[in-house]
């Protein structure tokens, strides 16, 4: 990801670092303690684990599970697909084109980290977190689910 296309980080590009911006200033500037915690919370999810199944603990409804388990006819995958699908339009606030071009970026990102979390928190599991570009969905899409 290239800060230098994203108007708000571009002035914090450093003239020495070319690729690199300086984070410490914009961070303290513009990010708050609550939006950190927010974004960690995003980042590296903390896990549900109900019915035999992992659930992203931000998403986690106990009595919507149950819903989605009936509709589904009891596929847990199915549901962990549905239950841990999120649109990163619904996360952030995007308003210029720069934005949009960097949700696919960051997505990969996020995707990483979700994968990280997931061997961290449960490393006998194997787990698929897949990502889509938006071109055929509302925007950048992950999904993680467990593959048993």
């Amino acid at each position: 990801m290239d800060p230098r296309g994203l108007p708000q980080l571009s002035e914090w590009v450093t003239g020495a670092e070319a690729d690199g911006y300086h984070l410490q200033g914009f961070m303290s500037s513009n990010v708050s303690v609550a939006e950190g915690v927010a974004l960690a919370d995003l980042y590296w999810p903390k896990f549900v684990e109900y019915r035999d199944r992992v659930f992203l603990g931000f998403k986690f409804d106990g009595r919507i599970v149950d819903e989605w388990y009936d509709r589904l006819e009891g596929d847990g995958s199915a549901v962990e697909s549905v239950v841990n699908h999120v649109h990163l339009w619904d996360y952030f606030a995007i308003s210029l084109d720069p934005e949009y071009a960097a949700l696919p970026d960051l997505a990969e990102v996020i995707a990483e980290m979700w994968r990280a979390a997931a061997q961290v928190n449960f490393p006998g599991r194997d787990f698929e977190v897949a990502v889509g570009d938006g071109s055929g969905d509302y925007g950048p899409t992950l999904r993680l689910v467990g593959r048993w």
